[in-house]
């Protein structure tokens, strides 16, 4: 039987131990911090020291992830309402935009903003949930990395909508198939495009 572990206050841990000190990094780094640097040093400070060291390595980093991109979140969200601007929120970039950068974006609602802000995500996650969500995240990392590419056997470039793609891909294939005198080497190149844009 495996031993009862008592779950920490994340809301106590989120107030009294992680939004001062994300608010004081946030605002010594004004160009933007990658969000692994971030976790590094918030790391560093002890700050995540009430999480339990023996969860897997994998169940550990989601919720130190977690709750960074809560608190992130819940300070864009409150800057937006102070008209102080807002914040960006990517892996590679957590900075502060100005109120003029952020309202470009404002009607843009982040998809991600409403699973980060319920905390039940993050109490009601599960090994197997957190190993599924970390494989989803590789899937659509991995399909992001090859869209460049795949958009240029086509002749496209973002921002394209997958109905221009459609478009596009059928136009190809009814001038490169093998049945009207095409190349099989370049339908193929063309399919697999397309399977890296449209299909799941």
């Amino acid at each position: 039987m495996m031993p009862d572990r008592t779950m920490p206050d994340f809301t106590q841990l989120i107030e009294q131990s992680l939004f001062a000190p994300v608010q004081a990094f946030l605002a010594e780094n004004p160009e933007g911090v990658e969000e692994y640097e971030f976790l590094r040093h918030l790391d560093d400070l002890g700050v995540f020291q009430a999480l339990d060291s023996d969860l897997s390595w994998s169940m550990l980093l989601f919720q130190k992830h977690f709750l960074l991109l809560h608190i992130l979140y819940s300070i864009s969200q409150q800057r937006v309402a102070d008209k102080q601007g807002a914040l960006q929120i990517s892996p590679l970039s957590i900075k502060p935009l100005d109120y003029v950068e952020a309202d470009t974006q404002i009607g843009e609602v982040d998809p991600l903003s409403g699973f980060y802000l319920t905390l039940e995500n993050l109490t009601s996650a599960t090994e197997e949930s957190v190993s599924n969500l970390l494989n989803d995240f590789w899937v659509r990392y991995l399909k992001n990395e090859k869209r460049g590419d795949a958009l240029k056997v086509l002749g496209l470039n973002d921002p394209v909508t997958d109905t221009e793609i459609v478009q596009r891909y059928r136009k190809l294939v009814s001038v490169h198939h093998p049945d009207k005198g095409g190349d099989k080497d370049d339908i193929q190149a063309i399919n697999e495009a397309y399977a890296v844009l449209i299909r799941p």
